[in-house]
């Protein structure tokens, strides 16, 4: 393999590092990834064959085309179909992959927008892919994406693709429970069929103890309790076999490693226990797996074992990567294994015993190379030409020499170009609150930050009131709000098995560097069952990420005396001095600042003369941190002077009242008048904070200003761009100017 091809191979996997990190009890031989052959061959039979790798990102991103995605194949297109899934952001990009020619093509970019667009399906890993052969069309169902405005959840839709036009249409057929589960087409008796799946962990995502079946004649589905049916698991192999008209489901079982097979008579609504002597494939999930019609066969290969007591293994680890082929007859009720070289998973440098999980489950056969193919993250895209000893021999199937693959360049275009100004913001009148479109994103306890590269303001995670993971009530969600285009676009949703990003959790500290012309990200409360399974730098707590918004790329960078920053939302950027500043609202009384030349934390000032829910901002005229906050002291408006690491108490006139300084006030700076503008605040009185306060920064001096304030919920910042402020209400963002 040339070094290109190396390093290459080795970025790729290294930028693809998922958070999930299971744990292997048979950690598999460290082996370098095979680089595809370059020159025209034959397709050999019965041996797995490299041919193509993930498309390159010129960007840099970890990109792979469907990452957590299943996968169909086109016939009369003679491509493979890919759609959503992780790359990196979960989206909703269609993908195809032309054996053949061995080229990846990507005829619908991601939309990243919310509400998703209605003309077709939402963004987002797991949508399952069934052809259809009589309507010659391709089946669609699930997702894992933004279905709710105030958290993530399982998208309960029926889509349908036509490849010929290109078009998707929207079933409305709904019945069948959320989930990730394959799908496929049972062609004998022109139905859908959906596998039992069920995750414990997330337990709505459930279809345990129903068979769904729909109707494309129809459009209805039929849920029913079926008598014998197996045990549950998650992400089963679940394939149709044209020969006999069944569906074979292949699950594991907790207790054991043995695997189970199952057939399903969908007509008779019956299932059948595979028993007898022969060998099984050990229980798996997020198996390859598909059917062979030439040889009627079904073919698994791959997927995670052995997981352990509950479903969660899939986000805890727990289960060990498996590279076996399996070939299973049902005619003859029998399994084999074959030894066909099979791809090996190899392990990430400095990764000790987290090994590389592969979500292999995006597989399909090409009809007319007689070709199981398979599509896995980092080991890119493998074929097998399954010929059994009995059958006549395969037609040869040559393969043209592999097309140049492109190089990665520097950086040329931003993943995000800002748009036009809005031209509302900009001739938006001073002293009155003007709302905005979107609606609400949910996240509670999380600030927000302006990134002026991109002109978006940044979310992520919360907790409370949305913005949260199914189990745990925390979210590691990344939303942007565009203020130039007056929508969301979810960028990432709450999912731990999702691509590298600061863990789940809320009260989290970030602000834009402008020298870097991206986010710093650093704490959080990510102490919650799904947090605390995964890897120790995957939970946020002491770890720096960086946010790179025109690249839309997050990387985890190593630091030197690292504070214990805890859980807080004070946050702000000294652009003087260059540190990320961050002072906790519980678990500590000590401010810390990160400086990102040195790679290193320091302490930057003895004890926080703030309560628990204090907010701060930063003022770039006096090159201070500026803090609102109720004490038992004076005026309650202190100045952090990070270079001599004292607090100045500035006695300001015209002291806000204290209840503007105990209930969770929003805070942001306007350089453009220097002055300082706070909003909320819960009045114990009223139970209300719709007043608007601002500080007037050469003056000295607090003034309530007369105008009526909508209910920020925390979050507030300058759009220096449109030169107005922007905040967050459970209805929906607003924006207002100030005057001079």
């Amino acid at each position: 393999m040339n070094t290109l091809a190396i390093v290459r191979c080795t970025l790729l996997a290294l930028l693809s590092l998922s958070p999930i990190g299971a744990l292997c009890a048979e950690e598999p031989a460290a082996t370098a990834p095979i680089a595809p052959d370059a020159q025209a061959f034959v397709l050999p039979a019965n041996r797995w064959t490299k041919i193509a790798e993930v498309p390159p990102d010129p960007l840099g991103r970890e990109l792979e085309p469907g990452r957590g995605a299943y996968a169909c194949y086109l016939p009369e297109q003679a491509v493979f179909m890919r759609y959503g899934g992780y790359t990196p952001t979960e989206c909703n990009a269609l993908w195809t992959f032309d054996l053949p020619a061995r080229a990846w093509a990507n005829p619908l970019k991601a939309d990243y927008a919310y509400p998703p667009p209605a003309d077709r399906p939402g963004a987002g890993p797991w949508w399952s892919l069934a052809y259809d052969a009589k309507r010659k069309v391709v089946w669609m169902l699930g997702g894992n994406g933004a279905g709710a405005r105030t958290h993530p959840e399982l998208y309960r839709e029926l889509w349908q693709y036509d490849p010929a036009k290109g078009t998707f249409t929207k079933m409305g057929a709904q019945g069948a429970k959320p989930g990730g589960s394959p799908i496929v087409y049972d062609a004998k008796n022109d139905l859908l069929v959906r596998a039992p799946d069920y995750n414990g962990e997330w337990a709505y995502m459930h279809n345990r103890d129903t068979t769904w079946i729909y109707d494309p004649n129809t459009n209805a589905w039929t849920g029913k309790p079926t008598k014998g049916m197996p045990k549950d698991c998650a992400r089963p192999v679940w394939v149709y076999d044209a020969a006999s008209g069944q569906c074979v489901y292949h699950r594991y079982e907790s207790k054991n490693t043995t695997g189970e097979t199952w057939l399903f008579d969908a007509a008779k609504g019956s299932w059948e226990a595979l028993g007898g002597d022969a060998p099984q494939p050990e229980g798996r999930t997020c198996a390859a797996a598909a059917y062979d019609p030439a040889h009627r066969r079904v073919l698994v290969y791959g997927g995670v074992g052995s997981p352990g007591k509950d479903y969660g293994y899939l986000y805890r680890g727990g289960g060990k990567q498996l590279d076996d082929t399996w070939v299973l007859d049902v005619s003859k009720r029998a399994w084999t294994r074959l030894d066909s070289g099979a791809p090996v998973v190899p392990r990430l440098n400095g990764q000790g015993k987290h090994p590389r999980f592969e979500l292999c489950q995006a597989a399909g056969y090409d009809t007319k190379l007689n070709a199981f193919v398979v599509m896995a993250p980092t080991l890119g895209v493998w074929a097998l030409r399954y010929a059994p000893e009995s059958a006549e021999a395969l037609p040869e199937a040559k393969l043209a020499a592999l097309p140049p693959l492109p190089q990665p360049q520097p950086p040329q275009d931003p993943v995000y170009k800002q748009a036009l100004p809005n031209e509302r913001l900009v001739q938006l009148k001073p002293g009155e609150w003007t709302e905005l479109k979107g609606g609400w994103a949910g996240g509670g306890e999380v600030p927000a930050t302006y990134d002026e590269a991109t002109g978006f303001i940044l979310k992520y995670g919360g907790c409370n009131d949305g913005g949260t993971t199914f189990a745990s009530g925390y979210g590691n969600d990344l939303w942007a709000y565009d203020p130039a285009t007056e929508r969301w676009l979810a960028l990432r949703y709450t999912d731990p098995c999702g691509p590298p990003r600061p863990g789940n959790g809320c009260t989290r500290y970030y602000a834009y560097d402008p020298e870097v012309r991206g986010s710093w990200f650093a704490g959080g409360t990510a102490g919650n069952n799904l947090a605390n399974s995964l890897p120790p730098d995957w939970k946020g707590g002491n770890g720096i990420w960086k946010y790179d918004g025109l690249r839309d790329r997050f990387d985890l960078v190593p630091s030197s005396n690292n504070a214990r920053v805890g859980a807080g939302v004070v946050t702000a950027y000294d652009r003087t001095r260059k540190l990320f500043i961050t002072s906790p609202k519980a678990y500590s009384d000590e401010v810390f600042g990160f400086s990102p030349a040195k790679s290193a934390w320091t302490r930057l000032a003895p004890g926080n003369v703030g309560r628990q829910y204090a907010y701060a901002t930063y003022v770039d005229s006096k090159q201070f941190l500026l803090l609102v906050c109720k004490t038992t002291g004076a005026s309650g408006t202190y100045a952090l002077d990070s270079s001599a690491g004292a607090w100045l108490d500035l006695q300001p006139s015209g002291e806000l009242p204290d209840y503007m300084k105990d209930g969770r006030p929003a805070t942001a700076y306007d350089p453009e008048r220097d002055a300082v503008l706070l909003v909320g605040g819960a009045n114990a009185e009223a139970k209300r904070g719709d007043e608007s306060w601002v500080y007037r920064v050469a003056a000295n001096r607090w003034e309530k200003l007369e105008v009526k304030t909508p209910a920020i919920a925390e979050r507030l910042v300058f759009d220096r761009r449109h030169k107005v402020f922007v905040g967050f209400t459970k209805a929906g963002p607003v924006a207002f100017r100030l005057a001079p």
